[in-house]
């Protein structure tokens, strides 16, 4: 009985060994070991330290290969999503400035219990870095699309925040022309505001869009505030009163603006009752033609400092001050007129004439003839046989307005007796003879009919006036005068 015992032990043990023999051939056999490769994107870490030294990985993100070991059975189940392939930027080594060593390590984040081995082709990759900017950009912005109404115009377009900050690396950050915000409206008559979110352009206007064409710069979320003031406008009409005086002897012929109209917006109540602007260039002491540039901003100013130039108009403008000498001309007088004369004198110049010189304000005066000058002296006091020298002081000219007198001489009188032909007067004889008488006869003759007497013309007498005395009139001083002209080159300048 114990024997059989012992016999049925030993047989359990046997065939428990055997089972388990079995079932594991059968498992190798039906369900055998398997190998799957992956192909895993690198995951950088640390990249946060790489920009902390201002450098930055580039290029396309690198992958590897992952090599993975399970049953036949199991193999079908895992994929790459169960992996993470790391690369830390904060160890890489080697190499260059521009290319390093990055070691990688492969993490399973799934299917541990049924993934037997996970092997790397390679331990480390190659990164490439450039390094890391950060550069502020002027938000520039573009309101082309935005039509006005009849007879407005758009103000200076602002924006708030007026720049943005860009970080990426340096190739990417360099392509960027400017930041732009694009702005529209249809028949605005008003200002208005608008958010809008800022696009980076190149150099020729076409947009590059972060992430997609800057890899490495992030998306833009910041937005600003677009304000455009939409005013008034006008065309103003530009004239020019100069300030000053020119140097002796010049003038101011002519002050020519080079544009004669401006074009301004403001609001509507400081522009209603403007229609010029009026420029002062100062031309104190020139004596030679200048331009002289005007910032037109100053002026506008003074108006009100809600007008401002339109858009398109131009700040400076230039005004052309056309300076030229005064015109003279030399005049002659053979008689000048004296004041206060005794009648029974007779007063003469010593020389035959008398001059001088007048200085005209511009080109555009009219010369006066020598009749409409007058130059006189008072001979009050003089005697006979006396020369007397009248100083310049003394002479008295009376010039038309617009003329100047540049020069006078001195003038020498003499004076004599006034040598006169004196014819008295005629009177009538008187008769001689006396006067015959006819007596008167009687009548010796019957009467007869009364007749009617013819009738006898009776002949006045001849009575004969006084002759007045004949008067020779007074000599005048005054007579015919000359005019030369001549250049003031010719002359000196003598301003009493």
């Amino acid at each position: 009985m114990k024997n059989m015992l012992k016999n049925n032990l030993l047989m359990k043990i046997i065939s428990l060994f055997a089972g388990v023999f079995i079932w594991i051939l059968v498992v190798y056999n039906l369900n055998p070991m398997a190998t799957k490769t992956f192909t895993v994107p690198v995951t950088f870490i640390n990249q946060s330290k790489l920009e902390a030294q201002g450098q930055t990985w580039v290029g396309d993100k690198p992958t590897v290969d992952l090599t993975v070991s399970a049953r036949s059975l199991d193999i079908g189940s895992i994929s790459a999503d169960d992996f993470v392939v790391e690369g830390d930027l904060a160890g890489m080594y080697g190499l260059s400035e521009d290319q390093k060593h990055c070691d990688i390590v492969v993490k399973t984040v799934r299917n541990e219990n049924i993934i037997e081995k996970v092997e790397l082709q390679t331990t480390w990759i190659y990164v490439d870095i450039e390094p890391f900017i950060e550069r502020k950009f002027a938000i520039v912005p573009i309101s082309d699309n935005v039509s006005l109404a009849p007879d407005y115009l758009k103000g200076k377009v602002t924006v708030s925040p007026s720049e943005i900050t860009i970080r990426g690396r340096r190739s990417d950050v360099s392509r960027i022309y400017q930041a732009v915000v694009y702005i529209s409206g249809q028949d605005v008559n008003e200002g208005f505001t608008e958010r809008v979110t800022p696009v980076l352009v190149d150099e020729k206007q076409n947009e590059l869009k972060p992430v997609t064409d800057l890899k490495s710069v992030a998306e833009i979320t910041t937005t600003v505030t677009a304000t455009v003031p939409i005013m008034l406008s006008k065309s103003l009409n530009i004239s020019v009163k100069a300030t000053g005086t020119p140097a002796e002897g010049y003038y101011l012929r002519e002050a020519t603006p080079s544009r004669e109209k401006i074009n301004v917006i403001g609001p509507k109540e400081d522009l209603k009752s403007l229609s010029e602007i009026v420029l002062d260039p100062d031309i104190s002491n020139l004596s030679e033609s200048k331009t002289e540039s005007i910032q037109l901003a100053r002026y506008l100013l003074k108006v009100s400092e809600n007008i401002k130039l339109a858009d398109n108009e131009e700040n400076s403008i230039s005004v052309e001050l056309d300076i030229a000498k005064k015109p003279t001309k030399l005049y002659r007088f053979d008689k000048i007129e004296m004041e206060n004369k005794n009648p029974l004198f007779e007063y003469s110049m010593v020389k035959d004439t008398y001059e001088i010189e007048v200085e005209f304000d511009s080109d555009k005066v009219d010369r006066p003839q020598v009749e409409n000058i007058r130059v006189s002296v008072n001979v009050a006091g003089l005697q006979i046989g006396d020369v007397h020298t009248f100083s310049k002081s003394s002479v008295n000219v009376v010039l038309p307005e617009g003329c100047t007198l540049l020069r006078k001489d001195d003038v020498e009188i003499s004076v004599s007796e006034k040598t006169t032909q004196f014819n008295p007067p005629t009177f009538p004889e008187p008769p001689t003879e006396a006067p015959t008488v006819t007596p008167t006869e009687p009548i010796t003759e019957p009467p007869t009919e009364p007749s009617t007497p013819e009738p006898t013309e009776t002949v006045p007498e001849e009575t004969q006036e006084p002759t007045p005395e004949e008067t020779i009139p007074e000599e005048t001083t005054e007579g015919s005068t000359e005019t030369i002209e001549e250049s003031s080159e010719q002359l000196p300048y003598v301003i009493e």
